[in-house]
Protein backbone atom coordinates (compact mmCIF):
# COMPACT_ATOMS: atom_id res chain seq x y z
CA UNK A 1 0.00 0.00 0.00
CA UNK A 2 1.23 3.39 -0.77
CA UNK A 3 0.26 6.86 -0.42
CA UNK A 4 0.83 10.37 -3.05
CA UNK A 5 2.24 13.45 -1.48
CA UNK A 6 2.57 16.38 -3.76
CA UNK A 7 5.50 18.45 -3.10
CA UNK A 8 7.10 21.53 -4.88
CA UNK A 9 4.80 20.22 -8.32
CA UNK A 10 6.69 16.83 -7.63
CA UNK A 11 4.50 13.51 -6.81
CA UNK A 12 6.69 11.58 -4.34
CA UNK A 13 5.80 8.62 -3.55
CA UNK A 14 6.21 7.13 -0.07
CA UNK A 15 5.61 3.61 1.23
CA UNK A 16 3.62 2.75 4.99
CA UNK A 17 5.87 -0.04 5.72
CA UNK A 18 9.20 1.08 5.01
CA UNK A 19 8.72 4.87 5.54
CA UNK A 20 10.06 5.57 9.09
CA UNK A 21 7.95 8.40 10.91
CA UNK A 22 9.10 9.92 14.32
CA UNK A 23 5.68 10.95 16.30
CA UNK A 24 5.85 13.48 19.01
CA UNK A 25 2.21 12.21 20.12
CA UNK A 26 0.85 8.82 20.16
CA UNK A 27 -2.64 7.51 20.81
CA UNK A 28 -3.08 5.56 24.24
CA UNK A 29 -6.23 4.18 24.41
CA UNK A 30 -9.96 5.02 24.24
CA UNK A 31 -11.60 5.11 27.30
CA UNK A 32 -15.26 4.83 28.21
CA UNK A 33 -17.07 4.54 24.44
CA UNK A 34 -20.35 4.24 24.63
CA UNK A 35 -20.90 6.53 27.81
CA UNK A 36 -21.22 10.80 27.14
CA UNK A 37 -20.08 11.88 29.92
CA UNK A 38 -17.18 9.61 30.44
CA UNK A 39 -15.68 9.34 27.03
CA UNK A 40 -12.30 10.11 26.47
CA UNK A 41 -9.22 9.52 24.15
CA UNK A 42 -6.00 9.85 25.74
CA UNK A 43 -2.67 10.98 23.84
CA UNK A 44 0.48 10.69 25.39
CA UNK A 45 3.13 13.70 24.60
CA UNK A 46 6.74 11.48 23.52
CA UNK A 47 8.38 14.87 22.45
CA UNK A 48 7.56 18.84 22.93
CA UNK A 49 4.77 20.17 20.90
CA UNK A 50 5.04 23.92 19.99
CA UNK A 51 2.31 24.24 18.87
CA UNK A 52 -0.69 21.55 19.11
CA UNK A 53 -2.82 22.72 15.82
CA UNK A 54 -0.87 21.18 13.33
CA UNK A 55 -2.78 18.29 14.87
CA UNK A 56 -6.25 17.00 14.22
CA UNK A 57 -7.95 13.58 15.30
CA UNK A 58 -10.49 11.81 13.87
CA UNK A 59 -12.98 8.67 13.78
CA UNK A 60 -13.42 6.21 11.12
CA UNK A 61 -13.63 2.09 10.79
CA UNK A 62 -11.64 -0.55 9.38
CA UNK A 63 -12.92 -2.18 5.95
CA UNK A 64 -10.51 -5.48 7.16
CA UNK A 65 -9.05 -6.82 9.75
CA UNK A 66 -6.00 -4.17 8.36
CA UNK A 67 -6.83 -1.69 6.57
CA UNK A 68 -8.57 1.67 7.74
CA UNK A 69 -11.48 3.46 5.74
CA UNK A 70 -10.72 6.46 3.99
CA UNK A 71 -14.24 7.77 5.24
CA UNK A 72 -12.93 9.98 7.91
CA UNK A 73 -16.26 10.92 10.14
CA UNK A 74 -15.82 13.65 13.22
CA UNK A 75 -12.83 15.32 13.22
CA UNK A 76 -11.26 17.82 15.91
CA UNK A 77 -8.77 20.02 15.34
CA UNK A 78 -6.47 20.62 18.45
CA UNK A 79 -6.45 24.56 19.55
CA UNK A 80 -2.85 26.05 19.07
CA UNK A 81 -0.84 25.13 22.46
CA UNK A 82 2.36 24.15 23.87
CA UNK A 83 2.39 20.76 25.14
CA UNK A 84 5.32 19.08 26.85
CA UNK A 85 7.17 15.96 26.59
CA UNK A 86 5.35 13.54 29.64
CA UNK A 87 2.35 15.65 29.57
CA UNK A 88 -0.94 14.02 28.61
CA UNK A 89 -3.95 14.83 26.28
CA UNK A 90 -7.60 14.24 26.95
CA UNK A 91 -9.94 14.70 24.34
CA UNK A 92 -13.90 14.09 25.68
CA UNK A 93 -16.22 14.03 23.41
CA UNK A 94 -19.00 16.12 25.76
CA UNK A 95 -19.06 19.75 25.63
CA UNK A 96 -17.00 21.52 28.35
CA UNK A 97 -14.09 24.01 28.91
CA UNK A 98 -10.76 23.19 28.09
CA UNK A 99 -8.26 23.30 31.27
CA UNK A 100 -4.92 22.14 31.97
CA UNK A 101 -4.25 20.79 35.74
CA UNK A 102 -1.10 19.19 37.11
CA UNK A 103 -0.99 15.50 37.61
CA UNK A 104 0.61 12.83 39.70
CA UNK A 105 3.47 12.29 37.62
CA UNK A 106 5.12 15.89 37.74
CA UNK A 107 3.25 16.66 33.89
CA UNK A 108 -0.04 18.37 32.71
CA UNK A 109 -3.22 16.79 31.90
CA UNK A 110 -4.80 19.18 28.67
CA UNK A 111 -8.23 17.74 28.47
CA UNK A 112 -9.98 19.20 25.13
CA UNK A 113 -14.10 18.72 24.71
CA UNK A 114 -15.14 17.91 21.13
CA UNK A 115 -18.70 19.33 22.13
CA UNK A 116 -20.63 16.73 20.48
CA UNK A 117 -23.85 15.85 22.33
CA UNK A 118 -23.68 11.91 21.13
CA UNK A 119 -20.62 9.13 21.30
CA UNK A 120 -18.73 8.70 18.61
CA UNK A 121 -16.44 5.42 20.08
CA UNK A 122 -19.68 3.05 20.32
CA UNK A 123 -18.49 0.16 17.36
CA UNK A 124 -15.75 -2.44 17.99
CA UNK A 125 -14.86 -1.69 14.62
CA UNK A 126 -14.04 2.11 15.32
CA UNK A 127 -10.84 3.50 15.01
CA UNK A 128 -8.76 6.84 16.41
CA UNK A 129 -6.39 8.45 13.66
CA UNK A 130 -4.03 10.97 14.31
CA UNK A 131 -2.58 13.47 11.90
CA UNK A 132 0.07 15.46 11.95
CA UNK A 133 -0.31 18.61 9.75
CA UNK A 134 2.62 19.84 8.23
CA UNK A 135 0.95 23.05 6.48
CA UNK A 136 -2.74 23.81 5.24
CA UNK A 137 -4.18 25.79 2.53
CA UNK A 138 -7.71 27.06 2.52
CA UNK A 139 -10.23 28.14 -0.55
CA UNK A 140 -13.39 29.15 0.27
CA UNK A 141 -16.51 27.46 -1.71
CA UNK A 142 -18.45 30.33 -4.00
Amino acid sequence: MQRRCIHSERVIYQSFKTEVVKVNIRIHSIADKGNLDEEVVWLEVIEDVHDLSYYMICDTTYTDSSHISNELRHIYWFPTKLVKKGDWLALRTKDGQNTTTPNDRATSTHTFYWKLGRTIWNKDGDCAVLFELKTWKTHRAQ
